[in-house]
This record gives C-alpha cells, sequence and structure tokens, in this order.
C-alpha cells in the first residue's frame, strides 16, 4: 500500500474550512481545511462523520458559511473534542478521511493487513478509509449451478480504519466462468459486526465463523429470478448513467464500456424511436423491455466492477447490483425459461477494431 494514516485529536474550533461561494449559483465549494497549520483535502466521508458527530446537516451552509458553523459549535462544546484520521501519499496531497469520538475504538491498517493475511483474504482493495477484502464462509464454497453458471460462497467485509462507522459484511456469489464477484451491496444482505473494546478480536470471531444460509438461499433466489425477467429501460438507464459517469472520469481501463453496453441492450432510444429516454416517465420506462435480461445487467455491472474500473467506481458499480437484487425486477418473470449466458461482455479493444473494419 502506497498510503500512510495519521490519527490525531482537535476540538472543532482547530478546523479552518477555506471555501468560496459562487455569487450566481449559490453554491459553496471547499478548497480545503487548514488543521494544525496544514491544508488538508476533505472527502465525503469527512463531511458525513462530522454531521453525525455534532447533528447537523449538509443543507445548513445553504445558509450559513462554513466558519459561522464551525464557530457556533465551538461555542456550544468547546471542550468537546474529536479523533481525525489523516490519509498521506497521495499525489493531490494529505486528505481528511473522517473524525470520531475519542473514546471509540479503532484499528489500524496495519492490524487489519495482518488479520486479513491471516486469515486469506482474497481482493483486498482501500479506497477513503476503507478496507474491502473477500472471504470464504465457514461452510465453504457450497458450488451450485443456475442455468448453466456455476458459482461459489463469498462474503465480502469491510473494515474502516479511520475511526468512523463499524465493519460489515456482504454476502456475495463468485461467477466461475470469468471469476466475476457480485456483491449484494443492500440492507438486505449485509450484517454489522458488533464491537466491543478490541476490535481486533471481533473481526477475527467474524472470519472464522461467518455463515449466513438463509440469506444465501434469498440471494440464489434473485439471481434464479433475474435469469427469467427482461431487463426494463429503466433498469439499463440506470446502469449506463453510472457508466458514463464512470467512463468519463477514465474509471475504467477499456475505452469501449458504452459501445459493449449498447450491444447488450440494444441501444435504447432507438428501439422505440426516441430522442431521450428522459422524454419518457419512470412509470413507463419501467414497463419497456430491452434486448437483455436482468442476469445480462448483472453479469455486466460484475464484470466492469470486478476487471476493469477502479476503486471507487467498483463500489458503485456493485451498489447497483445490490439495490438492484434486492428488489423486485420492473419486468419480474416475463422473459420465461433461462439460457444459456454469455462469459464476458467487456471486448478487448482490438477485437472493437477488428469488427470496425
Amino acid at each position: 500500500m502506497r498510503w500512510n494514516f495519521e490519527y490525531g485529536h482537535a476540538r472543532v474550533s482547530d478546523f479552518r474550512v477555506q471555501a468560496e461561494r459562487d455569487l450566481k449559483s449559490g453554491r459553496v465549494h471547499v478548497a480545503g481545511i487548514e488543521l494544525h497549520g496544514e491544508k488538508l483535502r476533505p472527502t465525503k466521508r469527512f463531511w458525513k462523520s462530522m454531521f453525525m458527530r455534532f447533528g447537523f446537516s449538509e443543507s445548513v451552509f445553504r445558509y450559513f458559511d462554513h466558519g459561522e458553523v464551525f464557530e457556533r459549535i465551538s461555542e456550544k462544546a468547546p471542550n468537546d473534542s474529536v479523533r481525525f484520521c489523516l490519509e498521506r501519499g497521495g499525489a493531490r496531497g494529505p486528505r481528511l478521511l473522517s473524525v470520531s469520538n475519542p473514546k471509540r475504538p479503532v484499528i489500524t491498517h496495519e492490524e487489519v493487513r495482518g488479520l486479513l493475511d491471516h486469515y486469506g483474504g482474497k481482493d483486498v482493495k482501500y479506497t477513503e478509509g476503507v478496507i474491502t477484502s473477500t472471504h470464504r464462509p465457514r461452510s465453504g464454497d457450497c458450488d451450485f449451478e443456475i442455468g448453466g453458471d456455476r458459482f461459489k460462497h463469498r462474503f465480502v467485509m469491510e473494515t474502516p480504519i479511520d475511526g468512523f462507522s463499524q465493519p460489515k459484511i456482504y454476502l456475495s456469489f463468485l461467477r466461475m466462468l470469468c471469476s466475476n464477484g457480485a456483491i449484494g451491496y443492500s440492507r438486505a444482505f449485509r450484517s454489522d459486526i458488533s464491537l466491543g473494546k478490541d476490535i481486533g478480536h471481533c473481526i477475527s470471531r467474524a472470519l472464522e465463523s461467518y455463515d449466513n444460509g438463509e440469506g444465501y438461499a434469498g440471494l440464489r433466489q434473485r439471481f434464479e429470478s433475474s435469469q427469467t425477467s427482461w431487463a426494463s429501460l429503466n433498469e439499463c438507464n440506470k446502469l449506463y448513467k453510472l457508466l458514463f459517469k464512470w467512463d468519463r472520469s477514465k474509471s475504467f481501463d477499456r475505452p469501449n464500456v458504452l459501445t459493449d453496453f449498447h450491444q447488450l441492450t440494444g441501444r435504447m432510444n432507438q428501439l422505440y424511436g426516441l430522442t431521450n429516454l428522459d422524454a419518457l416517465s419512470e412509470k413507463r420506462l419501467r414497463v419497456l423491455p430491452a434486448k437483455c435480461r436482468v442476469y445480462d445487467l448483472v453479469n455486466f455491472a460484475s464484470e466492469v466492477a470486478t476487471h476493469h474500473a477502479d476503486e471507487a467506481s467498483s463500489r458503485t458499480l456493485q451498489a447497483y447490483i445490490g439495490s438492484l437484487i434486492s428488489d423486485e425486477y420492473d419486468m419480474e418473470g416475463t422473459a420465461g425459461e433461462g439460457s444459456e449466458f454469455a462469459d464476458f461482455f467487456v471486448e478487448k479493444e482490438d477485437a472493437n477494431k477488428a469488427l470496425l473494419n
């Protein structure tokens, strides 16, 4: 890992926000936060932790400057200190990850990596104060088949190392044909790890004993149903907007992700003679089918997230999968029996060039 992490204590009055308000739009841009004479870049996680710690929300900045809000908190709670966590080593300078209660236990990056090495954690990734790792449940792989595809049971653990929030476990399936990992990032497939004073012991106990037969059965049922459900334009459009956003930010290692997505779903606006899908209401988009099934969307999103995306975009694509499979599909059960599905959806760049020539 190229990052180093630093912990310390401060009062709210020590944080000096450097912000500017756009007179035309009224929006506030935070250029940085000065702490103990050093300029830091705040993350979204920092603001979320600050809101939760002191009981206010982002909307307050519509009416008061950041300096006014922080000053008011300092007046009401002059002796109230927080523990902060800094991330150092990034190309754009140190980042302020979060604040937390100084009395709350915290586990360091080195301790987490030691535990993951001991328990055989796979696909270990770090992003914004959280380490993500993949593990086998206590019952083992439990190989099974759905519509010709073979899967294995897995679970993904998110461990915060900045002291904010607690470790979480999400159910996951590993698709064997292409080594795609589909993670159920939703409350329906999530378990929180109860923490005591010794966080390392709590995490060790979870890695040794975690299993959830009922949860895996529920996740499997949603995968089976996705194979027999046509994907609606609404479901496809939500994934397209995510792919478009991350493609523009150069978060994928393939330049043809959007092209391959259109090959999967069909040109959605052309299918129904529309110049813009946003011209239709969400209610209408929910009843219009694309050329693929929901299972294809899940596999496409998991393939990009597993093999072609950076950490930030991968997390949002897995969250899309979690929200998709945890609710009833727009066109549930409309496609009849499942059929054979493609191993891979995203082609290599040279393969796409060959098709165009």
